[in-house]
C-alpha cells in the first residue's frame, strides 16, 4: 500500500480478492497552492513510476487536436512528466484519426502505448473511445497504459461492449482520477486499476503574466457536459461570462509551419528530421498555445466561478480564489473530493448553482475590499 502520510485519507475498495486501499487527499488539512501541487505530483510519480521501469521506447497517442484548453494542459503535463521520468520524447504520437499501425510498429517495436488522459473514457465522446477500443483489440498482448481518466457510461450496452474488449486484453492498466470511476472500473473490468491525480498538475505552480483586469470571471461550459440552470437574479454588471473553446483562425497551419522550421534546424545538429519530429513539435506548439491562452484567461481574473475541471486546476496552479460547480455527471465534484478539496482558496462547500456561487463571491467581497491577489 502506498503511503501519503498525514496528507491523505484511505479509500477502501473491496473485490473478490479482498480489500485494497487507495489514497486520496483529505479535506481536513488546508493547503496552499505550492504544497498541494507538490504532493499531487509526488502521488502521480508514486502511481505511474513503477509501470515505466526499464521503458525506452513508447507511444503517446490520442493528442487532443481541438481548442479545449484543459485537454492540452493534460498533454503538456504528460509530456513534462515523461521527459523528466524517462529523459526522452515519445517515439510515436498521433491523434485518434491519424493513427497508422505500420508506422507505430516501426517506431515502437517494443514498448508500451500510453493513451492520453482526460474525460473521454465512456460513451460521451465516441471517437476517442472507439480509438481506445481499437488499440486494445489490435494489440492484445502489448502493454497499454491509460493515463488518468474519468469514466462515464450512459448506456449499459456501451459499457458491456467496452468490458468485453478490455477483459480480453492481457496487459492493460487503467488509471482513474476519482473514486466513482475507480468503483466502475473495478466492478466491470479485469484490468489493473489505480487511482491517480490529473496529469495537468505536472505543469507545476504557475505565475500569471496577465494583469488582473476583471473582478469576476464565470468560465462555464457551452458543450454537452454543461448543466442548464435558471438564474433567479441578474449577474453583477462587472461579471465576465466566457468559455475557452475559441482560438485564432488558422492557428494550426501557422504553428505547423513553425514546427517545420524548428525541426529543420536539427540539420545543423547533424540529424535529418523526420515526419515524426515535425508532428511531435507541432503537437507541443498547439498544446502550449492553448494552455497559454487559458492561463491568461484565468490569470487575468480576481475571482473565478467555473464548471470546468481544468479551470479549477488552473486556479490551483495560479493560486486564484474560486468557486466550483459540477458538470452534468459529477466529474468535478468527484475529482475535488479525491484530490483538491484541501486547496485553501477553493470556496467550500461546492456551489450547486451559479446564483449560489455568485452569492459566495459577494460575501467574500463584503469581508474585504476585493479578493486579494496572492500570486
Amino acid at each position: 500500500m502506498r503511503s501519503f502520510g498525514d496528507a491523505s485519507e484511505t479509500v477502501r475498495c473491496c473485490d473478490a480478492t479482498g480489500t485494497e486501499e487507495f489514497r486520496t487527499m483529505t479535506e481536513n488539512h488546508m493547503k496552499d497552492s505550492r504544497t498541494l501541487i507538490t504532493e499531487l505530483q509526488s502521488e502521480i510519480d508514486r502511481v505511474i513510476g513503477p509501470y515505466l521501469e526499464g521503458v525506452e521506447n513508447f507511444a503517446l497517442v490520442d493528442f487532443p487536436n481541438h481548442p479545449n484548453v484543459g485537454d492540452s494542459a493534460i498533454w503538456l503535463g504528460e509530456e513534462t512528466y515523461l521527459e523528466q521520468k524517462l529523459g526522452r520524447a515519445p517515439s510515436y504520437v498521433c491523434t485518434y484519426d491519424t493513427w497508422e499501425k505500420e508506422h507505430f510498429e516501426k517506431a515502437v517495436p517494443v514498448g508500451p502505448i500510453l493513451i492520453h488522459g482526460g474525460g473521454n473514457f465512456g460513451d460521451l465522446w465516441p471517437s476517442h473511445q472507439e480509438f481506445r477500443l481499437r488499440l486494445l483489440s489490435e494489440f492484445p498482448d502489448r502493454q497499454i497504459i491509460q493515463l488518468p481518466q474519468t469514466i462515464h457510461f450512459s448506456s449499459k450496452a456501451s459499457l458491456k461492449r467496452a468490458a468485453d474488449i478490455i477483459n480480453s486484453h492481457k496487459n492493460f492498466l487503467i488509471l482513474v482520477r476519482d473514486v466513482q470511476s475507480l468503483n466502475v472500473a473495478r466492478k466491470e473490468f479485469k484490468a489493473t486499476v489505480d487511482l491517480c491525480p490529473d496529469m495537468a498538475f505536472c505543469l507545476g505552480s504557475q505565475s500569471s503574466r496577465a494583469a488582473i483586469t476583471r473582478k469576476l470571471l464565470l468560465l462555464l461550459r457551452t458543450d454537452h457536459e454543461k448543466v442548464e440552470q435558471e438564474r433567479s437574479r441578474p449577474l453583477p454588471n462587472f461579471a465576465a461570462v466566457e468559455d475557452w473553446l475559441t482560438e485564432q483562425r488558422g492557428l494550426g497551419k501557422w504553428l505547423f509551419l513553425k514546427a517545420l522550421l524548428q525541426t529543420f534546424l536539427l540539420v545543423f545538429k547533424g540529424r535529418m528530421p523526420s515526419e515524426l519530429d515535425v508532428r511531435i513539435r507541432w503537437f507541443h506548439l498547439l498544446a502550449s498555445n492553448r494552455v497559454a491562452r487559458g492561463m491568461k484567461q484565468v490569470g487575468s481574473s480576481a475571482y473565478v466561478i467555473t464548471d470546468r475541471l481544468h479551470t479549477h486546476i488552473f486556479c490551483v496552479l495560479l493560486n486564484v480564489p474560486h468557486s466550483v460547480l459540477d458538470n452534468n455527471y459529477g466529474k468535478i465534484s468527484t475529482f475535488v473530493d479525491a484530490w483538491s478539496k484541501p486547496f485553501e482558496r477553493l470556496a467550500k462547500p461546492l456551489s450547486t448553482s451559479v446564483d449560489e456561487a455568485v452569492a459566495t463571491f459577494l460575501d467574500i467581497c463584503k469581508g474585504s475590499p476585493a479578493p486579494t491577489d496572492q500570486r
